[in-house]
């Protein structure tokens, strides 16, 4: 303390930094006194609650036997040797199934699903997901099937996809490493997959970019296909040391090959089979190894118009790294993300926890941080119950106040952690021309550590459900329920079906509505072969013609699906149907197409009825096509698909048709008729009133409309041939400047008597591969 003349300085006091408790009750012991006189003078020392102001919490329970234990015990009647043998039984019984299904949930282990009782996996957001979302088994998982509800909520998913972010946990998808040298690797990947070609883009082969293709057993490549996926290469400037013996021109490589949970067995065994197989053959090819990673990764994808936004908010690129990793190049870029990386575009990249109290850099080991090293083991993240002791101390300190006794609080958990993760982050291609999305592949052990940050700033959860009508309001084929080529297929047309017969047994006779086929007869589309489906008469084949053509014994192995230019051509040249209008040569130029309408010669040459009598005996060949409804209407999943008359098609654009066009109501529940085999087979009306009103089907739906969308489509697969010869039709019979692209064709849903008229658009006419999904 100084002086200055009569005036006193007076010194700021500094808080203590510990305040102990006993002296401060101490020195409010006399205060409290007052205090506790004061109210028990008011209350004639009854400090019970009043009966009519007490709360009834959970906690409270006046059973007899709660207390009855307790009585007898002060009156004597129970020994302490009964007491103890009560106590020794309740500590050797096993913990509730509640608490032990809370500590088994909790656990967060390095690799691997947690799996219930009967082998069913479960994702790591398994806990989050089951209490807000409705929960299926399917494909060996619990997945989230869609919010609570009758299915609804379509418009509201539009919405956050146009004005906000969707995210979704794909981690069912897995991985299949292949490691060797290059020209074996591609020699492999050429045997087992459509499209590929040897000569892959540089980017690819650098591991730039992924590639899509169809992954089928060995052999043509018309084969059993298996399931659509996509590979990466890993990176040639991150590639170590070979091990084994390889070209030294081409170097040892690894590729990843994402494979949906569907089909991940059937596709490993095949990549698997085909390199013991390609080795036996060539030496060369013995070295390849193919390991499944199956546990190791999870995947979630981000989809909306903000998609980059919200990407750039939670992940925080390290700065404290060498320079001879490339991660540091890419930091620069999350910046202005969407303009640096490339649609289909990689990049690896090693991030801060999402959920760290600060976004200052982070030390860390470079020797563990590439998820192409999974073998060798990842950090898993670190426990929440550590983060949250961490701000238990951090806001001790804002108070100033410590704790003496805390310890270390890392090397109490017993589990290697860190602090940054590793990740790939890749650009998948728009969705609708404007709506990004991307995937994060990432340890599985991190998955919960980046969901709830996505959540906390807004990303939309979306299960199965939601993920389909983003697929069907965007035009892409999502796996395996638009792949009715694959086994994959039928196993979930199985499950569907057992799950609706459950469904229909609990209904009334009275109220039990009739059956409709589940999956769709593909095979009725023969039926359009024995009579002309596009002349206002049907006239019958010969009979000689007829029975040549034998129907399959085994309707599901001869269904083609052309997903593919190369695929279509290639099926067109077979049959020689080159005259035939279908135009997948002119993909990749948008104005071919127009060019080709306007000609006038194009429809000359007629269509060649022994080509078409020599496709009747084989396979049956499918397009994907996409449908809209021509002024109203909405087409449902499993629809069927019909050749309309070109008297109806008049009559709708004409505005004339006011629901003449209908299927009689006494032959609707038999349009499809269930065989003693199992079955359903197409039923040729009798009646000549239903048979004028009957329209010959040449494909169903996949995909039906999404309710709230703006510009509704739908997804189909149509006969190849059947819509050429539509199409044939129609630009005959029309003046030259009025034929257009799409093909007029009838939809009629399955419970409905209605025909409704729809423009079909063939897909390989606009985009040169059909194999890209979500």
């Amino acid at each position: 303390m100084t002086t200055d003349g009569n005036k006193q300085l007076k010194s700021h006091v500094i808080p203590p930094s510990e305040l102990l408790v006993q002296k401060f009750t101490e020195s409010r012991a006399p205060e409290l006194d007052s205090l506790y006189s004061t109210i028990a003078s008011r209350l004639n020392n009854d400090f019970r609650s009043q009966r009519n102001k007490r709360r009834r919490t959970t906690s409270h329970d006046n059973r007899p036997s709660k207390t009855r234990f307790r009585n007898y015990q002060k009156a004597g009647l129970f020994s302490q040797t009964k007491c103890d043998e009560k106590l020794e039984k309740n500590v050797n019984k096993a913990p509730p199934r509640h608490i032990r299904r809370k500590k088994e949930l909790s656990k967060n282990l390095e690799s691997g699903f947690c799996m219930s009782g009967d082998g069913t996996k479960r994702l790591r957001t398994h806990v989050w997901h089951a209490k807000r979302f409705t929960m299926i088994k399917r494909w060996g998982f619990h997945l989230p099937l869609g919010l609570h509800g009758r299915g609804k909520g379509s418009r509201a998913l539009l919405k956050w996809l146009k004005n906000g972010t969707v995210v979704h946990d794909a981690s069912y998808y897995s991985a299949v490493q292949l490691q060797g040298s290059q020209d074996s690797l591609l020699s492999i990947l050429s045997t087992v997959m459509s499209p590929f070609s040897s000569s892959d883009t540089e980017n690819v082969l650098s591991g730039g970019i992924y590639a899509s293709s169809m992954l089928h057993h060995a052999g043509p490549i018309d084969s059993r296909i298996i399931a659509p996926v996509i590979y990466m290469w890993r990176p040639i400037q991150q590639s170590t040391e070979c091990e084994l013996e390889c070209d030294p021109t081409t170097g040892f490589r690894q590729l990843w090959i994402w494979i949906h949970a569907a089909a991940l067995t059937e596709g490993y065994n095949a990549l698997k089979s085909t390199c013991e197989s390609q080795g036996k053959v060539n030496e060369d090819l013995a070295s390849v190894r193919c390991i499944s990673l199956e546990g190791q990764f999870g995947t979630l994808e981000v989809m909306g118009s903000k998609a980059s936004q919200f990407l750039q908010k939670i992940l925080h690129p390290v700065s404290s790294m060498s320079e001879k990793s490339s991660v540091l190049k890419n930091c620069s870029l999350m910046g202005a993300v969407e303009e640096h990386i490339p649609c289909s575009g990689i990049i690896p990249l090693t991030v801060n926890d999402p959920r760290a109290l600060t976004k200052e850099s982070t030390e860390f080991d470079l020797s563990n941080t590439d998820l192409w090293d999974a073998e060798k083991g990842l950090y898993c993240p670190v426990d929440e119950s550590v983060l949250c002791m961490e701000k238990h101390h951090q806001r001790l300190q804002s108070f100033c106040l410590t704790d003496n006794n805390s310890a270390d609080i890392n090397a109490s958990t017993g589990i290697r952690s860190s602090r940054v993760c590793p990740i790939i982050l890749i650009r998948r291609n728009n969705l609708m021309d404007s709506i990004t999305r991307w995937s994060i592949v990432l340890p599985l052990s991190w998955v919960k550590a980046f969901w709830v940050p996505l959540v906390s700033i807004g990303a939309r959860p979306i299960g199965l459900r939601e993920k389909s009508w983003v697929a069907c309001e965007a035009g892409i084929p999502i796996f395996p329920s638009e792949f009715p080529e694959s086994d994959s297929y039928s196993s979930l047309m199985e499950t569907e079906v057992a799950a609706m017969d459950k469904e229909a047994a609990l209904r009334p006779a009275s109220v039990k509505p009739f059956s409709i086929p589940i999956p769709p007869p593909w095979n009725c589309v023969r039926h359009a072969f024995k009579i002309n489906p596009t002349e206002s008469e049907t006239t019958q084949i010969s009979s000689n013609e007829s029975d040549a053509a034998p129907e399959p014994s085994s309707p599901d192995n001869d269904i083609v699906v052309a997903r593919s230019s190369r695929m279509l051509s290639g099926f067109l040249n077979t049959i020689n149907g080159n005259r035939l209008p279908l135009f997948p040569h002119f993909s990749d130029k948008n104005t071919c197409l127009s060019k080709i309408i306007k000609d006038e010669k194009i429809l000359d040459h007629g269509l060649d009825t022994a080509s078409f009598l020599e496709y009747r005996c084989g396979k049956v060949c499918f397009v994907r096509v996409t449908l809209r409804a021509f002024k109203e209407g909405a087409i449902e999943d499993g629809a069927v698909i019909c050749a309309p008359r070109m008297a109806d098609i008049m009559l709708w654009i004409s505005g004339s048709n006011k629901g003449e066009l209908q299927v009689p109501q006494s032959s609707l529940a038999t349009y499809f008729v269930k065989q003693d085999s199992g079955k359903w087979e197409y039923q040729v009306p009798e009646d000549p009133a239903a048979m004028e009103s009957n329209r010959w089907p040449i494909g169903f739906v996949t995909s039906g409309f999404v309710q709230g969308s703006t510009k509704p489509l739908a997804g189909g697969l149509c006969d190849a041939v059947l819509l050429a010869r539509l199409r044939h039709e129609q630009w005959s019979s029309v003046p030259l400047k009025q034929r257009k692209k799409e093909i007029y064709v009838l939809t009629r849903n399955l419970r409905s008597t209605a025909y409704r008229l729809a423009r079909a658009t063939i897909v390989l006419e606009h985009q040169q591969e059909d194999v890209d999904y979500i």
